[in-house]
């Protein structure tokens, strides 16, 4: 089944290339367009502090949207040309697991990692997965 999110990476390449580069666990792996997301990967720890799945559709709705506005936002009001071409990034500790959000080309990617993860490694992987640079 297509995606409504365009042509992006498969699940299976996508899920490949982030164990590879991944030094420790992935517990959540999201590709996301303008108007929707992907779920690629979805650990038993995050099913389990989520109580269904509308209630995790709904974070990372949530997540997906409001990094979105804050790197378009960014890139316009920073003067960046093109934003297509720009790779964006933000990792913070949530809970028990670092949130990592790559942005590049429109489109996004939401893996959720150790805390400890080193992340440089794994924006490379997103970026390229996504398009970018």
């Amino acid at each position: 089944m297509a995606s409504v999110n365009g042509p992006g990476p498969m699940s299976d390449v996508a899920m490949d290339a982030i164990r590879e580069t991944s030094e420790g666990a992935v517990s959540l792996v999201a590709v996301y367009g303008a108007t929707a997301f992907d779920l690629f990967h979805v650990g038993e720890s995050v099913r389990e502090s989520f109580g269904s799945r509308d209630e995790l559709v709904a974070h990372l709705s949530d997540l997906a949207e409001e990094t979105r506005r804050e790197f378009m936002e960014r890139g316009l009001f920073s003067g960046l040309s093109p934003v297509q071409n720009s790779v964006e990034y933000r990792f913070e500790e949530r809970d028990d697991h670092g949130v990592l959000q790559v942005y590049c080309g429109g489109r996004g990617m939401l893996l959720f990692v150790d805390t400890d993860e080193p992340v440089e490694p794994l924006v490379r992987t997103a970026s390229n997965l996504l398009g970018g640079m």
